[in-house]
């Protein structure tokens, strides 16, 4: 069983809505985990012998900082997967505002999916950077290997919006939540 996760404010808090906000969670100050986060995830880990797969459109010169976070929160071990900055991208702040995160994401996942034939998926997003709409199109192509999605939201109005993206998948194989609190003990 293999669990893909979007980092940015489905486990660390970002605040992906505002370029100024990314900037300064991301360059400033300690990083702080999503409450519940890491328990949650340790617990399955063991209850389903689960791989985790963390990807983020954070630059990749950050993985020191991230690692010290997700040793700090003791998140389970697993793969990152993160943008590749160069001096010669156009402008930093671009870099951030940017929407190649999706193709970036997107690709990514496509490639997990085909490199592992046989495996089975949960998928942990949030409700900003296109997370739903990203994993609505994967589910379209690998329905059968994807047992469920969660998605972090920060309010509950924001359903509307999920119904209409998941339209084209069952009900029982998507959730959201808050925090690590209100994710279920057992996904099946």
């Amino acid at each position: 069983l293999q669990y893909f996760h979007f980092k940015d404010d489905t486990i660390k808090i970002t605040g992906v809505t505002s370029v100024r906000s990314v900037i300064r969670n991301t360059f400033s100050g300690e990083f702080k985990a999503v409450p519940g986060m890491s328990e949650r995830y340790r617990h399955y880990e063991l209850l389903y012998n689960a791989t985790f797969h963390y990807l983020t459109a954070s630059p990749d010169q950050l993985y020191p900082f991230l690692r010290e976070f997700f040793d700090r929160e003791q998140f389970p071990f697993g793969s990152y997967h993160m943008r590749h900055f160069t001096w010669l991208d156009s402008n930093f702040f671009q870099f951030f505002a940017s929407k190649s995160f999706i193709k970036q994401k997107t690709n990514i996942l496509r490639m997990f999916f085909q490199e592992t034939r046989s495996r089975q998926f949960i998928l942990f997003g949030d409700i900003y950077q296109k997370d739903p709409e990203i994993y609505a199109n994967i589910y379209e192509e690998y329905p059968e290997r994807i047992l469920k999605i969660f998605i972090r939201i920060s309010k509950k109005k924001i359903t509307n919006r999920l119904n209409n993206v998941f339209k084209h998948i069952p009900k029982n194989k998507w959730a959201t939540f808050f925090d690590g609190y209100d994710l279920p003990e057992t996904i099946f």
